[in-house]
Order: C-alpha cells, then sequence, then structure tokens
C-alpha cells in the first residue's frame, strides 16, 4: 500500500469510526444533547477531525442516517418464494432482522424525525423504498390476484407494522409469530377475489 493509499484509508477508517460513534451516542442520549466533543473523545479522535470530515453537527447526523444500505436490496433477496405467503413470511422475518441490526438508526429516525426535515424526508424516502419493494416482491408471487392498488396498500401495512412493533414498542417475539395473523389477512386478501 503507497503512503497515499494508506493515508486515504486510514482518514476514511477514521470518518467511519466517527460516524459509528455518533451514532451510538445519538441514539443512547439523542442528537440535542450529544456534543461534538464528547463524539470525538469517544471515537479517539481529536474534535478538529469531527469538522474536518462534517462541516456541521447536522451534517454529521445526516451521514449517520443516510450511509445505509437500501432495505429493497436485502428485501428482494430474501422473498424468493412462489406463494404470497412465503414471500411475506420472509419479508417479516427479514425486515425485523435488519430493524434490530440497525435499530440505532431506526431509533434516531424515529426520533429526530419531529423537528428535522432532512431526517423526516429521508424517513419518507425510506418507507416509500421498503413499500415499493415489498409491494414488487408480492406482486411477483404465483398466487396473487389482486389489483396493483391492493397490493401496494398491503405493501404499507407490512412495513408500518414491521417498522412500529421492531422499533418503536420493541417486540422480542418472533416476528412471523408476532404478525401472523397480519400475514393471514394479507394473503387472503391478494389471492381471493375481491367481493
Amino acid at each position: 500500500m503507497t503512503a497515499s493509499a494508506h493515508h486515504h484509508s486510514t482518514r476514511s477508517t477514521k470518518r467511519q469510526v466517527i460516524i459509528e460513534t455518533a451514532e451510538r451516542l445519538f441514539a443512547e442520549h439523542g442528537y440535542d444533547a450529544t456534543s461534538t466533543a464528547r463524539i470525538a473523545t469517544e471515537a479517539g479522535v481529536p474534535s478538529g477531525l469531527v469538522f474536518y470530515h462534517f462541516a456541521t453537527k447536522l451534517d454529521l447526523l445526516l451521514a449517520v442516517v443516510q450511509e445505509r444500505p437500501a432495505p429493497s436490496e436485502v428485501l428482494r433477496s430474501a422473498a424468493r418464494g412462489r406463494t404470497v405467503r412465503g414471500r411475506l413470511r420472509a419479508i417479516v422475518a427479514t425486515m425485523a432482522a435488519e430493524l434490530e441490526n440497525d435499530r440505532a438508526v431506526r431509533i434516531i429516525v424515529f426520533r429526530e424525525a419531529q423537528g428535522r426535515p432532512e431526517i423526516a424526508s429521508r424517513a419518507s424516502e425510506m418507507f416509500a423504498d421498503a413499500s415499493a419493494t415489498v409491494a414488487d416482491v408480492l406482486a411477483g408471487a404465483d398466487d396473487v390476484i389482486a389489483d396493483r392498488a391492493r397490493v401496494r396498500t398491503a405493501a404499507e401495512l407490512v412495513v408500518s407494522r414491521v417498522f412500529l412493533d421492531t422499533v418503536a414498542l420493541g417486540q422480542v417475539e418472533p416476528a412471523t409469530k408476532r404478525h401472523a395473523a397480519m400475514i393471514d389477512l394479507i394473503v387472503e386478501t391478494l389471492t381471493s377475489p375481491p367481493g
């Protein structure tokens, strides 16, 4: 590794450490109660390095929230079953696991979206992306006969409910068991003729 490449690697590693530390502290204490000095101290970097990477504390918050993998990739790969039921069970289990693994960021988004339009916008994008992906996955099931509007509504219900239970309510019961009635209702709605 050249000296320049090593310097760039170290710089990006320190940037990542700052983001990870900020994520943990913002989730534990809230954005307003967390100073950049505390982030720097706990990240083991000089205070100036925080501002080298992020012009403002808000820029750091936005990096914590925005530099996440899109939920669509994970959801698409998880739901390979042929039936609505199989796909829903996979989606619910995968979403709950992903939300639990990324719990700190979800808590930050849930808490900070109230007063920060930038975070509210990102939350809206994440919801729309996840809902569109779930709708696409469900629409591709062999046994779905519902129109696109019903499939989209079902997808929004799934995303909303799993997010609420996992992040806001902190449910610990397995997701597919906790959401069995919702899965049954959606299966019936999407696989039965209307009327």
